[in-house]
């Protein structure tokens, strides 16, 4: 008797085990179908005196792109509007993606190195970067 009734715990076991992670697996899966979520990166920053130093003095990089950005605040439902300045040297290939968060914040939000063009400029397009 004892025997059929360790059978039993330990199959009851089993199956509690089983369906805990069936759960688990299900849920973590449903969370990566969103569409959208916010993610945490590290990213440095600085007051934008000390990042143009960075990324002007020691990289060499000069101002390539710069645009209107919109960042999430820190309450992830509101947003900010920021300035976003992409800085390439183009003989050392390497570039920085900064974001202007505010006059006292500017945050390297990537970097790298050999930058390319994407476009042909030969092509033809009907995209216009001019207002």
């Amino acid at each position: 008797m004892k025997k059929v009734f360790s059978v039993l715990v330990f199959t009851l076991l089993i199956g509690i085990a089983l369906s805990i992670s069936f759960v688990l697996t299900t849920s973590a899966y449903a969370e990566h179908e969103k569409n959208t979520y916010n993610s945490q990166k590290p990213v440095t920053c600085m007051t934008p005196q000390q990042m143009l130093a960075v990324v002007s003095g020691t990289f060499n990089e000069v101002p390539y792109i710069q645009g209107d950005g919109l960042a999430a605040a820190t309450d992830g439902f509101q947003f900010i509007n920021t300035q976003i300045v992409v800085s390439i040297n183009p003989e050392t290939r390497t570039f920085s993606v900064v974001e202007l968060i505010n006059p006292e914040l500017a945050c390297v939000i990537a970097g790298g190195e050999n930058v390319r063009i994407v476009i042909n400029p030969s092509e033809k397009t009907k995209v216009s970067l001019e207002k």
